[in-house]
């Protein structure tokens, strides 16, 4: 993905005090798609003011959607199986999807399994061992959106011992909407795809001859490798030439002198299809001098340009007479300006920017609830989510115990709550990672009530177990009681509900297995955590309303 910038590094590149002295800025509203990153500037009396968030948007259908990349880690300890998965998110109803996971990862991931049953997955503080036996991992990198459609680059390595290694170079572009990876007829229709065939064809052939004729001593060698090479009609990338659709194709090496490597060719120009009326409204216009791109709206223009001595893109708006107002540096290239003041931008769509802005502020520290809609049946099998497993109650319960000592209590002998707090969080997060198996983070915590003080001398007694499990999220209850190790009676002194949500190494979160109760008693739990998971979710779009 492009090179990315902190939150801390942005802010200070893009701090701004955009004021003229006898012009003030027209009043609008947008967003910059830059980099991996989306700004959102509101320009008006008297100043600029600009918020920046690490997410990637698409618009389509009138809708936003967040686009974003996760580990699928399937490691064991003597392998290393590392993929990654592609989910979009409505920005409305907060929904996600699977759009893309990794066959291949998923295929390797069985042919260790099913060759070393004696072998254990990872659990998510594990690492494996330094001379694994198979080393799987794949890596995808988000190029472009334009309307529905993401193009990305896809590189996969595969290195096991007594087994013939596996590289892979590709590149291709999916339909957010129904996770299909998409043809050039599919796109452009049976003409345009031929044109850019035709013309991609054109390309590799005069590379080809370039090589052939060259007399350079490592033109053998270019030579052999350019065998290897094959046009591909699913291997390609939607980009933009002169503000028209354009089509990059990556032709894919194959074999011992080529696997792994790719050839990026210059893009092709493509007849515009119909969909494409909707993209032409966030990019830009070419200016004649070849300085730069601008976009232009209600009579005033943004205007961009490229420092190549610091890596960046500047934004300026400039009104009709000319008055210009920095925006600042943004991370190249920029993608897309979406008007937010468009007819066609409601303000349900502006609360709901609103909320993934601020979400999107904890992606370091940490995780969203993602509430996930299984796509259509139609989807072939490569872009199909995997039915969810579920795990039993009884495989997250954990005990744990302490007895209280002086230094946990207050002056009169009652042990402080912060102590009974801590252990708890930490308790019911050993519940979490066992049935989730990744990392896990504290979302929240319900109401506790302190019945009784525990003095010191008191067994701390603490029993957890996962109640229920959304897609990403867990609610752990845990029962806290404390035991007088002399008479031997135990009272129940605290009970509370904590809500955990899954993620990979790069916090975000991940699915995790459904809960299957077995007894009455864990069904009654299943049924009263799913009212509270409700009513959380109803408080939490009540307090976001009332700001």
């Amino acid at each position: 993905m492009p090179r990315r910038l902190s939150i801390l590094a942005l802010v200070a590149l893009l701090a701004v005090a955009c004021r003229a002295a006898d012009r003030q800025p027209a009043s609008m509203q947008f967003l910059v798609v830059a980099g991996d990153s989306t700004f959102w500037v509101h320009s008006g009396p008297p100043r600029v003011q600009l918020r920046g968030s690490p997410i990637q948007l698409a618009y389509y259908g009138g809708r936003f959607y967040e686009v974003y990349v996760v580990d699928d880690d399937r490691s064991y300890t003597n392998a290393v199986i590392v993929g990654q998965a592609v989910y979009r998110r409505d920005l409305i109803s907060n929904d996600s999807a699977l759009v893309f996971t990794d066959t291949a990862i998923a295929k390797w991931d069985q042919w260790y399994g099913e060759n070393h049953p004696d072998d254990r997955p990872l659990l998510p503080d594990e690492e494996s061992s330094d001379d694994p036996v198979l080393e799987a991992t794949s890596e995808l990198d988000l190029v472009s959106q334009y309307g529905p459609y993401l193009s990305y680059a896809y590189r996969g390595d595969a290195d096991a011992v007594m087994r013939r290694g596996w590289h892979m170079n590709r590149r291709g572009v999916l339909d957010l909407r129904t996770g299909r990876q998409m043809t050039l007829a599919a796109l452009f229709g049976s003409p345009g795809a031929t044109m850019a065939m035709r013309q991609g064809a054109m390309l590799l052939a005069r590379l080809e001859d370039s090589v052939r004729a060259s007399r350079d001593r490592r033109a053998p060698r270019a030579r052999r490798a350019l065998r290897g090479f094959r046009l591909d009609s699913t291997s390609f990338t939607i980009t933009t030439v002169g503000g028209a659709p354009a089509v990059a194709f990556g032709v894919p090496g194959r074999g011992r002198h080529s696997g792994g490597r790719i050839l990026a060719l210059p893009p092709v120009r493509v007849p515009a299809p119909p969909w494409w009326r909707e993209v032409q409204r966030s990019l830009p216009t070419p200016v004649r001098s070849g300085a730069g791109d601008e976009w232009r709206h209600r009579g005033a223009r943004l205007a961009a340009r490229y420092d190549r001595a610091r890596d960046v893109m500047t934004l300026s708006l400039v009104d009709s007479l000319g008055h210009r107002w920095s925006l600042g540096a943004f991370p190249p290239p920029v993608h897309h300006i979406f008007w937010l003041d468009a007819p066609d931008v409601d303000s349900t769509a502006l609360r709901a920017l609103d909320r993934a802005f601020d979400d999107a502020a904890l992606y370091s520290d940490d995780a969203r609830t993602a509430m996930i809609d299984p796509l259509p049946s139609s989807i072939p099998a490569e872009a199909t989510p995997v039915d969810r497993p579920s795990r039993p109650v009884r495989e997250s319960q954990h005990e744990t115990s302490e007895i209280m000592m002086p230094h946990h209590a207050n002056a009169m002998g009652h042990v402080f709550g912060g102590v009974i707090l801590s252990m708890l969080d930490r308790t019911a997060a050993v519940s979490a990672i066992r049935h989730a198996r990744q990392q896990c983070v504290t979302v929240s915590v319900d109401r506790v009530d302190f019945r009784e003080p525990i003095h010191v001398g008191d067994l701390v007694v603490m029993r957890s177990s996962v109640n229920y499990a959304g897609r990403t999220s867990m609610e752990v209850g845990v029962r806290v009681e404390a035991e007088n190790l002399l008479n031997g009676v135990r009272r129940h002194t605290n009970s509370c509900y904590v809500t955990f949500v899954a993620i990979d190494r790069n916090g975000r979160p991940v699915t995790v297995p459904a809960v299957h109760p077995e007894t009455d008693t864990e069904r009654r739990r299943y049924t009263a955590a799913q009212e509270r998971r409700r009513r959380r979710l109803e408080e939490r779009e009540a307090e976001r309303r009332g700001r």
